[in-house]
């Protein structure tokens, strides 16, 4: 992994870091490189995206609000292949032959696909499986400031199935 893929792991669940680098490992072989391009989210990180396509310039990228994204709680990335080599342009189309790879590598590391979903495809989108797609109002209270303590907080209750319905 990259440098920029290596920096945004580090701020996620050690967990989901793991999976994600076994699943870059899988995809080297194919010479396929991924790139992280997001993993955990400040609250203000997350609205701006929120305001994007609504308040601000750009395309809606996301239905979540600071709070009700995964990233939030360092428990999903947001993922691209390059198109050509470990640096570059990235390929951003889900259809295509690379993008399906790298998909199934993910979830052959048990990670859940947002391209799965039914009201808002989020196709880049891999996030932990032992939590709810949304965050719960379990997650939510033990999230209290967001600091790095109530992130190894929400990662161990994950981890021990507190959140699970």
């Amino acid at each position: 992994m990259d440098a920029r893929s290596e920096a945004a792991l580090a701020t996620v669940n050690p967990a989901l870091a793991d999976k994600v680098r076994a699943a870059a490992a899988t995809l080297l072989a194919a010479s396929t490189y991924l790139l992280v391009v997001s993993g955990l989210r400040t609250a203000a990180e997350q609205n701006a995206l929120y305001a994007q396509g609504r308040a601000a310039p750009g395309h809606v990228v996301t239905n979540a609000k600071a709070g009700q994204s995964m990233h939030n709680y360092g428990l999903a990335v947001d993922v691209v292949p390059y198109l050509s080599g470990p640096a570059g342009a990235l390929n951003w189309q889900a259809s295509t032959e690379q993008f399906e790879a790298m998909v199934a590598a993910m979830k052959d590391q048990g990670l859940i696909w947002g391209g799965d979903w039914v009201s808002f495809k989020d196709y880049d989108h891999f996030q932990m499986s032992n939590v709810p797609v949304n965050p719960n109002s379990a997650m939510i209270g033990d999230y209290g400031a967001g600091d790095q303590v109530a992130l190894q907080t929400i990662w161990t209750n994950a981890a021990g199935g507190k959140y699970t319905a």
